[in-house]
């Protein structure tokens, strides 16, 4: 089974995270354990069995430029009902709050 089809339609997530890979190509993610709620879509890609979310606007904004939330970066290694190894970086409108998280796993719901 490729990549592609082990993720498109699946969520994975943990008690502070939820990835749900809904197109080819667009990933909604929402982090529960903070002090807003932080939620928004994002573009990924695979590469060797690992997808990367990288910023969509190619580079970390300032805070008065940041009016929507996003995720800066997001690596991983995927297995065949998890996400291993996931290191991220998701900021929140103005910076009010940023949400970092280092070799976590997300579990197929």
């Amino acid at each position: 089974m490729d990549t592609e089809t082990m993720i498109l339609g699946k969520t994975f997530s943990n008690q502070s995270l939820s990835l749900s890979f809904e197109e080819k190509d667009s990933v909604s993610f929402q982090a529960r354990n903070t002090l807003y709620v932080l939620k928004g879509k994002s573009k990924y890609e695979i590469d060797n069995g690992k997808i990367i979310i990288k910023s969509p606007y190619g580079k970390r904004l300032k805070p008065d430029e940041t009016t929507d939330c996003y995720i800066l970066s997001f690596i991983n290694s995927l297995k065949n009902d998890r996400i291993d190894d996931a290191t991220f970086s998701i900021i929140s409108p103005y910076e009010r709050e940023q949400f970092f998280g280092d070799e976590i796993s997300l579990f197929l719901e």
